[in-house]
């Protein structure tokens, strides 16, 4: 039973369903968490990508022009999910600095980019908020958003 040809010819004789799935598994088994490092530089990427469709979004909506921009970042991000769920919370401080107006800025696509929370709200996304997004969604490591 300890040769590895046993475990391949179980592999072929089975479904290739079958197969996948235990491959699957098999990866699932050794993923690890990320270090340290690697986290802060995951957040840091997660962070500028909000900020900058924060300052696009800013630009673009004259309720938010000139604003100072405040992010908070993904909570959602850890060692377990370094992708986060793929929402940042961004404030645009009032000029008169009495309050703030509070968004969701997405910290992967410049296509979603930022929306009110009120907005976000209302959308899909806020069923996704506050849990690990899967790579198909969030991938992981992040690029920096460019136009």
């Amino acid at each position: 039973m300890n040769n590895p040809f046993h475990l391949l010819g179980v592999l072929l004789s089975g479904s290739v369903a079958f197969g996948f799935e235990l491959l699957a598994l098999s990866f699932l088994a050794c993923q690890q968490d990320v270090s340290f490092d690697t986290l802060e530089t995951a957040r840091n990427q997660a962070r500028e990508n909000a900020v900058w469709n924060a300052q696009r979004f800013r630009m673009t909506d004259p309720r938010f022009a000139g604003l100072e921009i405040i992010s908070r970042g993904d909570s959602t991000q850890s060692p377990e999910c370094p992708q986060g769920d793929g929402w940042a919370s961004i404030d645009f401080i009032l000029k008169d600095k009495s309050g703030f107006l509070s968004t969701k800025c997405s910290t992967v696509s410049s296509a979603v980019g930022c929306m009110t929370s009120e907005d976000f709200k209302g959308k899909s996304y806020a069923q996704e908020e506050n849990h690990c997004a899967p790579n198909t969604k969030v991938p992981f490591p992040f690029r920096k958003i460019v136009e």
